[in-house]
């Protein structure tokens, strides 16, 4: 019976006298005249969660930023279970904006776009500013400009090669094209 009085008396003091027991009740619990029960404390309730049990479904919006001047826009939905995935994935990228549910990414390539080297060439603007365009020069329009030429040094040949238009085959290419034809730095 001692041990049992020891034992609530220990209970009462880590419990600090709480549920169900008064401060006066310890010198009668001590003689064992008290007959009340002591309640454990409650677990506090769980906050709601803001997360979904749910995957999460996001519009995902990729920019890439071409040495030509050229911007590639690519939007894709998906569907992601795991937030360190999602992030692993696109770990190149740097973050854009970001709402609940659209994030958008964007990344510079060091490289020309894909559509320059498919229809780009080199040509004279009107203004006779080197140019690259999207097509010939006589038929294509202007996908970026570059810093002016001085047609009236340029011998006759250059001159020609520009108007009939110079196919870009690569960036190595097209940074040889911009060197060879402006006296200014280029990409």
């Amino acid at each position: 019976m001692m041990r049992l009085v020891v034992t609530i008396l220990l209970l009462m003091t880590a419990v600090g006298c709480q549920e169900g027991m008064e401060a006066h009740d310890l010198a009668l619990a001590s003689r064992g005249k008290v007959e009340k029960v002591m309640v454990p404390l409650r677990e506090p309730e769980a906050a709601p969660t803001l997360v979904k049990a749910e995957p999460l479904e996001l519009t995902v919006v990729l920019n890439q930023y071409y040495l030509d001047g050229v911007t590639e826009t690519t939007e894709v939905n998906e569907t992601i279970w795991s937030m360190m995935d999602f992030w692993a994935e696109y770990e190149g990228w740097t973050l854009e904006s970001q709402a609940v549910d659209r994030v958008v990414f964007s990344r510079k390539v060091e490289d020309i776009s894909p559509l320059t080297k498919k229809q780009g060439y080199f040509g004279l603007t009107e203004a006779g500013e080197l140019a690259v365009f999207q097509g010939l020069p006589s038929q294509g329009k202007v996908m970026e400009s570059f810093k002016p030429v001085p047609v009236q040094p340029l011998e006759s040949k250059r001159k020609l090669e520009l108007e009939k238009g110079i196919k870009i085959k690569s960036y190595t290419h097209f940074k040889q094209v911009l060197e060879r034809y402006s006296d200014q730095d280029v990409v």
